[in-house]
């Protein structure tokens, strides 16, 4: 009841908030607020590089355009999906998430999460900044009433958990592991790994972990720092089976309403926050790993050989998923990109 009261308050402030772009208009002299949304907590990656993008908008507009940044899906009430109705409707103007939160709109975004799909973080990053990738997946943001500004890398995501080490697809058999509302990742871990998956919000789940509703959870180590996991959670293992990204989309609502000038304006922050978000990730992965390991984490990191054991477990997901995504979207992330 308590979670249904304030997604009920949190949807009344959304509506109440996207009358500020139409009222301040888009003129020279007139001020806008964009209400940016993020899936995260506050001081998580997410978070840092929303407030990046929010210094440079209200720095290089003069301080004419002001970014009100709200953590946790917090002008959809914690609802991931119901974050990309609002920003469709125009009532969130710009939102970062996970890509594959956008799957139940349009099931070509679970391509994101096909497992082992980038070897590297380098070849992560090329695909990241591939006008190619731009071009199409803004194509399928227009289809939804948005405009795509832009990928980066959110770091891999790993499997952490309350009861073992995991270093084989067998240790997870049995396992409840928190998946975001996904089904590819449902998919994953229960026909592929046999664990139980359970999706829930992701504002839910460090309450789940402490209760020991579930497991454990998977997601980037510096998101499990941010959220504070490590308070409730002993083992961590580095897999990098999912290298994961986060998407920027705005209302094509707000878009029309800026002038072209604002647009590029938002457009040039995004990529030059974008990238700063990229830069920040590579500077502090490895310093968060260790201060885990000195805080009594156990960091379990996977040789290649374990890595190609877990690959070699899931390699059928790319077929079972080829009728969902298309063949054609799977070659273009499988390096197609690089072309």
């Amino acid at each position: 009841m308590l979670k249904r009261l304030k997604k009920i308050a949190a949807l009344a402030l959304a509506a109440a908030m996207a009358l500020s772009l139409a009222a301040c208009g888009s003129a020279e002299d007139k001020k806008i607020t964009l209400h940016f949304t993020h899936t995260q907590s506050p001081g998580s990656i997410s978070d840092l590089t929303a407030m990046e993008f929010k210094r440079l908008v209200e720095e290089k507009s003069g301080g004419r355009i002001n970014v009100e940044v709200y953590s946790n899906c917090g002008l959809s009430g914690g609802d991931l999906t119901q974050a990309i109705s609002l920003v469709q409707s125009g009532n969130i103007d710009i939102h970062s998430c996970a890509p594959p939160n956008i799957a139940n709109f349009d099931k070509r975004f679970y391509a994101f999460w096909l497992p082992f799909l980038f070897p590297t973080e380098e070849d992560l990053l090329t695909f990241c900044h591939s006008e190619k990738v731009f071009n199409e997946v803004n194509t399928w943001c227009n289809e939804m009433e948005m405009v795509m500004l832009g990928i980066n890398n959110a770091g891999s995501r790993q499997i952490s958990n309350s009861k073992m080490e995991i270093t084989k697809p067998e240790d997870l058999k049995g396992m409840n592991i928190r998946v975001p509302s996904a089904n590819i990742f449902i998919t994953l871990y229960r026909d592929y790994f046999g664990a139980n998956p359970t999706a829930m919000d992701f504002s839910e789940v460090y309450t789940s972990l402490q209760q020991k509703t579930i497991d454990g959870q998977e997601n980037p180590i510096a998101v499990f720092d941010s959220s504070k996991f490590a308070e409730v959670q002993q083992y961590v293992t580095l897999w990098d089976g999912v290298r994961d990204t986060t998407i920027w989309v705005m209302s094509q609502k707000t878009a029309d309403k800026l002038s072209e000038e604002d647009r590029a304006l938002v457009q040039e922050c995004a990529t030059e926050a974008l990238d700063w978000g990229n830069d920040y990730l590579a500077d502090n992965e490895s310093q968060i790993i260790e201060k885990l390991r000195e805080g009594g984490t156990t960091i379990t990191e996977l040789t290649e050989e374990q890595k190609a054991d877990f690959q070699e477990t899931c390699a059928g997901i790319y077929d079972e998923y080829a009728a969902e995504v298309g063949q054609d979207v799977i070659d273009l992330f499988t390096g197609g990109y690089k072309e």
